[in-house]
């Protein structure tokens, strides 16, 4: 053997130095691994969009005005004779909403429950605010007395108390979003101490406790699947190469790889969200699959040449594939980058940056670290490797090299049948992309049978809901909404959203006055109506603070008057539901509200909350998508091309990727699986990993040609035994670790994991079928051959 080549060169000094390469490459792991543990999770929705993005910072404004943030929800349900109206649940109530102030990150000012809201009533002095209850009722004669005030007050009614009495909710405003985890926690330690009475049941839901306790199914997932996917790759490696070194020195470049990325991550401050779970596991495979074409080939070189070194095995080992791995390196980072540059959501950005340093990572060490073990370690051979320099067909190979050889010698005979059958998948896929449908819950990340996902069902089939669409009021003046014209036409805009599916009711300073107005007059049902003009108005709240406190109303208008919050409240958090309410709302401010006497009232309206953030972000996502996956490709192809020097090199590059993301396309669209947050990212992390067998499959094809004079045919059943064979295994590592996220407890990465594991399992089956069948009738340039009639 010899070194004349610069790759010689260059791997021959670089061996020279084995402990020292090493040394260097545990260090790295130490140096970027010691950040880990100072990674910060954010599992709020807010994550998936862009802090500047006009819907967020509208809705920050918003907050700031009225507070109305995200809150955690405690609904106490009773299904006995009474209700949650008898003694002992109202007692729970009263216990429940003064023990929250004792929690950590609960604003103790923005805690709503029976116990804590006021009635208005009539008296012959004008109006009366006083508590529903100061003290908790001991008879049921008393808690009946509660019923009669509490479904007397209308606003109260679906909002804080179930109209058939069943259930009521303690809503209490977290001051810190971040730390919703922590005090998810809290409540749920408060709910097992709480004094239920009979019949009591106590769930806890809202849009914090959904942050909270998916910060635990993170911690969970990661402590699990993490682990569980070494495993199965280690084992995969093993069957591959029946040796400890083949099945354990992959490994250290997959220690390297994610300590790198996750460590960075937590370096530059980038939080872990939801999504990064997946991570790891996407680096686990990549980072294996260098290594089995680097181990395939050692394990060759040692086979045909078994008096050779150590240094010299790695050598020739690492001459042969560092141009292989190189090119599928690069191809895989610009796969990567298509989905970081056409996202706009922070989480897929930030995954597609990590996922390139990991995926350079995971390069350098199997340029350095992977060779200058083998140099260190002494030659062994593999049972599975046996020595065939005596023949060109691989008899040698082991039961997974002859049945490659099998599928080899049918693309050769067949290709036109496989030809066919690749044409079928892309026009199913074009046809069932056209039947996606994006829709999206964050209820639906958990499992059906989580507590928190039971929490939400009882709030939305018990009450008006507990997801929130805010539509902001805003008048020119001081005191502007006083006038009545000003009052009517909120009125007026919640008759109507009342009117729309999934909405059960919304809550506005109108309310309020119209509640005060029926006092004013001796509590008569006919007199809930707004006053008729301004003067009475103001004296209503005048009136109002002398027996109440003016904050009462800090979440429905400012201390101006000049602005003014409706809340609608609906009983669905599913973006299809969310996308209709919020499009219709929308509709009608611009057409109706907005557009009455502008030029003159100046009165406008605005959407913000909870939903007006959720359908924005969905929205993104879908209209990023497609965007996304062609980036992807595009860059793919771009890369292989100038890899290969051939713009056709590129182009059929991708052929196997597209056809293997245009499969899913038509599983999702014919069987309604949704577009959605674990499902959209699978199109640009499958052609980023599933190139690297196309690229493989024509690199191999050039060499064997170009340089080893083979005809196409000859070609092509020497692939399938050696390049096919380490092609398996790679693909078996990258199924199987993304098999594992299908046991997530999390059920957008267990979406994602099964769709990426069938675009690897499609793009291998097209790589090593579509490919050299597509090749071989074509005969392209690039290949070494020239087309012949």
């Amino acid at each position: 053997m010899t070194t004349d080549t610069p790759a010689e060169m260059f791997f021959e000094r670089l061996t020279r130095w084995p402990k020292t390469i090493i040394l260097l490459g545990l260090l790295l792991i130490v140096a970027t691994g010691s950040f880990i543990p100072t990674l910060q999770k954010d599992t709020r929705s807010d994550a998936f969009m862009p802090p500047d993005h006009p819907a967020l910072v509208y809705r920050d404004k918003v907050q700031e005005i009225f507070g109305l943030k995200d809150p955690m929800v405690i609904a106490v349900v009773n299904d006995g004779e009474h209700g949650i109206f008898n003694p002992q649940s109202l007692t729970l109530v009263a216990w429940l909403s003064l023990e929250l102030e004792e929690i950590a990150n609960i604003d103790p000012n923005r805690i709503t429950s029976l116990a804590t809201e006021n009635d208005v009533i009539g008296t012959e002095d004008g109006m009366l605010v006083e508590p529903f209850f100061e003290e908790t009722p001991t008879t049921q004669q008393e808690a009946d007395a509660i019923r009669i005030a509490v479904m007397d007050f209308p606003l109260f009614v679906g909002s804080i108390a179930a109209r058939d009495g069943s259930a009521t909710l303690i809503v209490a405003e977290l001051e810190d979003q971040a730390a919703a985890q922590t005090t998810y926690q809290a409540l749920l330690e408060l709910v097992e101490r709480a004094p239920k009475g009979a019949g009591d049941t106590i769930h806890v839901a809202g849009e914090g406790a959904v942050s909270g306790y998916m910060g635990a199914y993170i911690d969970a997932d990661a402590k699990r699947l993490n682990p569980f996917a070494a495993l199965v790759i280690t084992f995969v490696l093993f069957i591959a190469f029946r040796t400890l070194r083949g099945a354990l020195l992959p490994n250290l470049v997959v220690l390297g790889t994610v300590a790198s990325a996750l460590g960075l991550m937590a370096a530059f401050g980038v939080p872990f969200f939801v999504i990064t779970n997946a991570l790891p596991v996407v680096l686990i495979g990549i980072a294996v699959a260098d290594s089995i074409h680097i181990m395939s080939q050692y394990y060759e070189e040692v086979a045909q040449h078994p008096k050779a070194n150590s240094q010299q095995l790695a050598v020739q080992a690492m001459v042969k594939m560092w141009r292989p791995i190189t090119l599928t390196t690069l191809t895989t980072m610009a796969g990567f980058l298509g989905l970081s540059i056409a996202s706009i959501m922070p989480p897929m950005e930030y995954f597609g940056i990590f996922a390139m340093v990991g995926v350079a990572v995971a390069w350098l060490y199997s340029m350095t670290v992977v060779p200058a073990f083998l140099t260190l370690l002494k030659p062994g051979q593999s049972r599975a490797f046996q020595s065939n320099t005596a023949s060109s067909n691989h008899k040698g190979s082991d039961k997974f090299g002859q049945m490659m050889s099998y599928l080899g010698r049918f693309v050769i005979k067949r290709p036109g049948v496989v030809l066919t059958i690749g044409a079928v998948v892309i026009i199913s896929g074009i046809v069932g992309a056209t039947k996606l449908e994006l829709n999206e819950a964050r209820i639906t990340i958990f499992q059906k049978d989580e507590a928190i996902v039971k929490a939400d069902h009882a709030i939305n089939s018990n009450l008006d809901g507990a997801h929130y669409l805010d539509i902001v009021i805003e008048t020119p003046n001081i005191e502007d909404l006083f006038k009545p014209q000003h009052l009517q036409q909120i009125e007026a805009l919640q008759d109507y959203v009342t009117t729309l599916p999934h909405v059960n009711g919304s809550t506005s300073i109108v309310d309020y006055l119209k509640q005060m107005n029926r006092a004013l007059n001796s509590d008569d049902k006919a007199a809930y109506q707004l006053p008729d003009n301004a003067e009475m108005v103001a004296q209503q709240f005048l009136l109002y603070s002398a027996s109440g406190d003016p904050s009462d109303f800090e979440k429905e208008v400012d201390y101006d008057y000049r602005l003014a919050n409706v809340r609608v409240r609906l009983d669905s958090g599913l973006y299809s539901v969310e996308k209709a309410v919020v499009e219709a709302v929308e509709y009608y401010l611009e057409t109706n509200f907005n557009a009455i006497d502008i030029k003159t009232s100046g009165i406008r309206a605005s959407l913000s909350g909870r939903v007006n953030i959720d359908y924005h972000w969905i929205k993104s996502l879908g209209d990023s998508h497609f965007y996304s996956v062609a980036i992807s490709l595009l860059l793919v192809m771009a890369m292989a091309a100038l890899s290969m020097r051939s713009a056709v090199a590129g182009f059929i590059t991708v052929i196997p990727v597209a056809v293997s993301v245009l499969l899913i396309y038509a599983v999702m669209g014919f069987t309604n699986i949704w577009l959605a947050i674990g499902t959209s990212m699978f199109a640009a992390i499958a052609i980023g990993l599933g190139v690297d067998f196309s690229v493989h499959t024509i690199e191999r094809l050039q060499v064997l040609i170009k340089k080893g004079g083979r005809s196409i045919d000859e070609a092509i059943t020497e692939l399938y035994p050696s390049t096919g064979r380490a092609l398996l295994f790679n693909f078996a590592a990258l199924t199987l670790g993304f098999g594992v996220l299908t046991t997530s407890e999390v059920v957008p990465l267990m979406r994602f994991g099964a769709l990426v594991a069938v675009a690897v399992t499609s793009s291998f089956i097209a790589s090593m079928t579509i490919l050299p069948a597509l090749i071989k009738v074509l005969k392209p340039r690039f290949i070494g051959l020239e087309k012949t009639e």
